[in-house]
C-alpha cells in the first residue's frame, strides 16, 4: 500500500470512532459514509460543526421535511459541516430543493440532489438545471420504465451539469447498459453502473471491458458482487487510468486495513456497524470508496490529467448512489 492510501485509511479510521463516538443514536450504517466525507477532503471530523449543521437544517425545515428524513439527514449535515458558512448553503438548497418539488415527486433523494446542484453550479443556472433534469429523466424512464425510480433524479442532475449533450450522454449509457447486461443480472445496478460510465469520455467497450475486470477479480477472492446501486464504484474506478490489477490490489489492501478497524473486523464480535451478513460486501465497497478517493486527488493534482474533472463527477456520483444503497430505508 501507498503512504498516500495508508494515510487515508488511518485518517478514516479516526474520523470512523468519532463518528460512532458522537452519533451514537443515529443510523449507524451511515456513520463510515459520514467519515468518509470528512476523509475524502483530507480533514479531521469535526463532530461539532456536523451537530450545529443538524440544528441549522432543524430549525430551517418543518417535523414532517424530507430534509429530516432518516436516509439523507446526517450525511446532508455532514456535508454542510465542511462548508464556510453552512447557513448560506443550507438556504440555497432549501431553495434548489423547492424548485425541484415543482418537476420532481418529492423525495428524501431531492435533498441531495440540491445540494449536488448548489455546489457544481451558480444561482443563475439552478432553474435551467432543474428543468433540464427532469427532461433527462424522462428519457431516462422512457428507455428503462421499470427500472427508474425517484433515486435516479441525482444522475439525471448530473448529466444536466454535463457539458455534453443530452441525448449522447443518454445514448452513451444505454450503449453501455447493452454491454453490461449479459454479465450483470441485477437491472438498477447495470443502470446504476451504466450511468456512472456515461460520465466518461473513455470508448464504451473498454470502460465495461474494465468495469467487468475488476468485478471478475474481486469475485475470484470470494466476493459475492451481484446487486446494489453502490456497485457504480467500479464503474468509477474502471474510469481511472489506474491498471485493472493496481485497482484490485489496492481495494483488497484497503480492506485488509478495515479488518483491523473496530466496527469493520470479526462479524461475530463486531456488527454493530452494520447487519454481519452484509459486512464483508460493505467492507469491501468502503474499501473501494477510499481507493477511488486516492484516485481522483490524484487526478485533480496532476496538472497533466485530462480526465479529473471526469473522474471527480464520477466518485461524486458513486458517492451519493452509496449513501442510497446504504441507507436505512434499504437495509
Amino acid at each position: 500500500m501507498t503512504e498516500q492510501l495508508l494515510s487515508r485509511c488511518e485518517l478514516f479510521a479516526r474520523n470512523l470512532e468519532m463518528m460512532k463516538q458522537s452519533f451514537k443514536w443515529e443510523a449507524s450504517q451511515l456513520y463510515p459514509l459520514c467519515a468518509n466525507i470528512y476523509t475524502s477532503n483530507g480533514i479531521t471530523l469535526d463532530p461539532k460543526r456536523i451537530k450545529t449543521s443538524k440544528e441549522i437544517i432543524k430549525d430551517n425545515t418543518s417535523f414532517f421535511s424530507n430534509f429530516r428524513s432518516t436516509t439523507t439527514t446526517i450525511p446532508l449535515a455532514t456535508l454542510l459541516s465542511i462548508e464556510e458558512n453552512p447557513t448560506a448553503v443550507f438556504s440555497e438548497v432549501k431553495n434548489v430543493y423547492n424548485m425541484l418539488k415543482e418537476v420532481f415527486t418529492s423525495s428524501s433523494y431531492l435533498t441531495l440532489v440540491a445540494y449536488l446542484i448548489v455546489k457544481l453550479s451558480s444561482p443563475e443556472q439552478y432553474e435551467s438545471i432543474t428543468n433540464q433534469a427532469r427532461e433527462i429523466f424522462d428519457m431516462i424512464k422512457k428507455e428503462h420504465f421499470f427500472l427508474t425510480s425517484s433515486e435516479d433524479c441525482l444522475i439525471a442532475v448530473q448529466f444536466a451539469l454535463n457539458s455534453k449533450e443530452s441525448l449522447n450522454i443518454i445514448k452513451k449509457s444505454e450503449e453501455c447498459f447493452e454491454m453490461l447486461k449479459p454479465e450483470i443480472s441485477h437491472g438498477n445496478t447495470v443502470q446504476a453502473i451504466s450511468n456512472i460510465l456515461a460520465l466518461s469520455s473513455n470508448e464504451n467497450k473498454a470502460l465495461t471491458d474494465r468495469t467487468l475486470s475488476i468485478i471478475t477479480a474481486l469475485r475470484s477472492h470470494g466476493y459475492k458482487l451481484s446487486s446494489g446501486v453502490d456497485m457504480s464504484i467500479f464503474g468509477a474506478l474502471a474510469s481511472t487510468d489506474t491498471s485493472i490489477e493496481q485497482i484490485v490490489n489496492d481495494i483488497l489492501e484497503v480492506n485488509a486495513y478495515l479488518l483491523t478497524v473496530k466496527g469493520f473486523g470479526n462479524v461475530l464480535t463486531e456488527s454493530k456497524i452494520m447487519d454481519p451478513k452484509l459486512l464483508p460486501k460493505r467492507r469491501l465497497m468502503h474499501s473501494a470508496i477510499i481507493t477511488l478517493n486516492e484516485y481522483a486527488k490524484e487526478a485533480r493534482d496532476n496538472s497533466e490529467c485530462e480526465n479529473a474533472v471526469e473522474i471527480t463527477s464520477a466518485e461524486l456520483m458513486a458517492t451519493l448512489y452509496t449513501i442510497i444503497s446504504f441507507s436505512p430505508s434499504n437495509v
